[in-house]
């Protein structure tokens, strides 16, 4: 078979997230891709900082990182070798938004931060991803941004903030959605791998709505069963949930790897 690049979503797709494990199967189907000469990289709504406090980074031979849904790029030795910040003004008027719904922001920058007292919907987050809610505080106008959090409730469409200029929101599984800059995502980043890698796209897998554009640009997307229903309508297949060894189950499936007997 010829080489391809692998492209994999953290949460719900590589690790569950109630127990915060890497199923078995799946670290046996990222082993024998790599046996089998393909790339495999981590593509996530995750920072850097947040990623290497999983399991992750240690459970597979990974070729590269895509984090902060595309707005950081890390090659296999760590280094960043793209990244991206927000520009001030939008971070700014995100605040504003959020300030009138009584809603905190987290701001990704190199010492987070949350901009008022964590609610309800941010301890169901941080149970979610078994995260560290940051300090409590005010943004600067400075500082670099690379990604924000917003918060509300399962099924919220985040209409408040849909015309701020230079911003995409990307509802999450739980009760968040991702704040990332327009134009730059999983989807545009996963195919600067490929170039860089030499290859002409990527397969990838996923499970919501952080993933459409990563599907969007797939020469091959696959979302996992229990995935989001907008995810799973722009998947071009769709495999069992991880409990089930979706990802193992999809590789053997589509003939990636060969089953073994």
């Amino acid at each position: 078979m010829e080489k391809r690049l692998f492209c994999f979503d953290v949460d719900g797709t590589l690790r569950d997230t109630i127990d915060h494990q890497v199923p078995a199967s799946t670290i046996e189907a990222l082993k024998r891709l790599k046996l089998a000469g393909h790339k495999i990289i981590v593509s996530t709504g995750r920072a850097w900082d947040s990623l290497q406090k999983t399991q992750i980074v240690g459970c597979a031979p990974w070729d590269g990182y895509v984090l902060n849904n595309g707005q950081t790029l890390i090659n296999d030795q760590g280094e960043v070798i793209e990244s991206y910040v927000f520009d001030p003004q939008t971070v700014i008027e995100t605040i504003k938004v959020a300030d009138s719904l009584d809603m905190p922001v987290i701001l990704k920058k190199d010492k987070r931060l949350i901009t008022r007292e964590p609610n309800e919907y941010v301890y169901e987050v941080q149970r979610y991803f078994k995260n560290v809610i940051p300090e409590t505080g005010r943004y600067n106008g400075k500082d670099n941004v690379y990604a924000m959090v917003l918060y509300g409730p399962i099924g919220y469409d985040y209409a408040p903030y849909l015309h701020i200029k230079g911003l995409d929101v990307l509802p999450g599984m739980s009760y968040f959605a991702d704040a990332t800059i327009s134009g730059v995502t999983k989807g545009t980043a996963c195919l600067a791998f490929a170039k860089r890698f030499g290859l002409s796209g990527y397969t990838c897998f996923g499970d919501s709505q952080n993933d459409l554009e990563m599907f969007k640009h797939a020469d091959f997307a696959i979302c996992m069963g229990d995935g989001d229903e907008l995810a799973k309508a722009a998947a071009d297949y769709i495999t069992d949930d991880l409990f089930h060894d979706g990802i193992l189950n999809a590789c053997i499936h589509l003939g990636y790897i060969e089953e073994e007997v």
